[in-house]
């Protein structure tokens, strides 16, 4: 594939990318795959270490009109703490070095915030030879330490991962987030320095996860979910989601056989669930990570779906997993503060309920109504409203949309 001069050069960095299936991985490749047709694209990213781990990927790749370039790194656990560290800082020196000797003057940069050294590099590197930067918002540093409780606000690690995140930040001409409460906290972070923020959420595959009858979906067959009431929690299943305040729910509903609580995915809370589903909990069952293939079916195979994050998240994280379920046709019930990007869409859309309680009574006490005929009817009334807005707002061309949008007409860099 030839390089095309007559067309600025577009650089997507990072860690995840095809044939990674996670969210920032998935995301990411669909973007630059999408701006192929208007941009000059390469990226610049790591060998699948997540969904895809063990897969060795060609150095060099061109795949769907871009060029994929993986960098060396080390690929220790990743679920060990020090050898996790030991990844990003060879990763994020691999793919700064790179930067520093592939970038020109008068290319455009998108860069992911995970891994959240990556950006640093990057962004000095778009500095030192004049290429125009945008600094895609995935999660927010270090408030999100903070909320996990790995960080207090007030110890002096905290306060310095503050100022170098904020110095990162300030290196960008542009920020995109995924979400209004997201902008908000990414203002506060810049200070006085003006950087336009620009909101461009993620998407649903509507061509591909659509609404499908609980009676003709395979994956409700497939696992013996015929005549249950299934209340689904799937993808990452991690310290910042709520997963106790299911369980609590479970507990105060193990009395009806025919609500059944479905967990589908992995994360650091993995352990609750088998825990919970092996022991005095028969109404829940524990599901691994299914492959993309059965997305589709598997979101469409409940009767709702719970998208609870722990206290403290907001602003920090926005749920690309929402979309989906929506695309699916299946409703809501989010656990988050009522400002949330998540909150404000289902509540929006119509695609759902916001919990006004968050607590275990009163999760129970909704799913409880929901799990009778006339609950049933209103699932299925707003499962529809979701879908629909996914089909005006959050399809892949109209977010493409956006992003020619930004990369167009940039002004020169700060």
């Amino acid at each position: 594939m030839k390089v095309d001069a007559l067309r600025p050069r577009l650089w997507v960095v990072s860690e995840l990318y095809y044939p990674e299936q996670t969210s920032t991985g998935y995301f990411l490749t669909r973007i630059a795959e999408g701006l192929a047709d208007s941009f000059d694209v390469s990226i610049i990213c790591g060998q699948p270490s997540y969904s895809e781990r063990g897969i060795k990927a060609p150095r060099f790749e061109e795949r769907h009109g871009t060029r994929i370039h993986r960098v060396r790194a080390t690929h220790f656990d990743k679920d060990r703490l020090l050898l996790r560290a030991i990844n990003m800082l060879t990763l994020t020196i691999a793919i700064g070095w790179f930067a520093l000797m592939h970038f020109r003057r008068g290319d455009r940069l998108l860069v992911v915030t995970n891994p959240p050294s990556v950006p640093m590099v990057t962004g000095l590197a778009a500095r030192w030879r004049g290429v125009r930067s945008a600094l895609l918002v995935h999660d927010v540093y270090p408030e999100l330490l903070a909320a996990t409780g790995l960080l207090t606000p007030q110890s002096l690690a905290y306060r310095l991962l503050a100022g170098l995140f904020g110095w990162a930040y300030r290196l960008f001409a542009d920020i995109v987030v995924l979400g209004e409460d997201m902008a908000e906290i990414v203002s506060a972070k810049l200070g006085a320095a003006s950087r336009p923020i620009h909101i461009i959420p993620n998407w649903g595959d509507a061509d591909e996860v659509v609404p499908i009858a609980r009676e003709a979906n395979a994956f409700r067959r497939e696992h013996d979910l015929d005549g249950k009431f299934v209340v689904q929690f799937s993808g990452n299943i991690g310290r910042t989601h709520d997963i106790e305040l299911l369980l609590g729910a479970a507990r105060l509903l193990r009395d009806v056989p025919d609500i059944l609580f479905l967990f589908v995915g992995y994360g650091g809370k993995t352990g609750l669930l088998s825990d919970a589903g092996n022991a005095e909990l028969a109404n829940v069952r524990f599901l691994p990570r299914q492959p993309r293939e059965k997305l589709g079916q598997m979101l469409a195979a409940s009767d709702v779906t719970v998208i609870s994050f722990i206290d403290g998240m907001y602003g920090i994280s926005v749920p690309s997993r929402m979309y989906n379920v929506m695309s699916a046709g299946v409703p809501i019930i989010a656990s988050a503060e009522p400002r949330s990007a998540l909150a404000r869409t289902v509540a929006g859309l119509g695609a759902g309920w916001v919990l006004e309680e968050r607590n275990a009574e009163g999760l129970a006490a909704l799913i409880r109504s929901l799990a009778t005929t006339d609950g049933l009817a209103q699932t299925r009334q707003r499962g529809a409203a979701g879908r629909a807005g996914v089909e005006a707002h959050y399809v892949l061309p109209v977010i493409l949309d956006q992003y020619r949008a930004l990369f167009a007409n940039r002004p020169k860099q700060p």
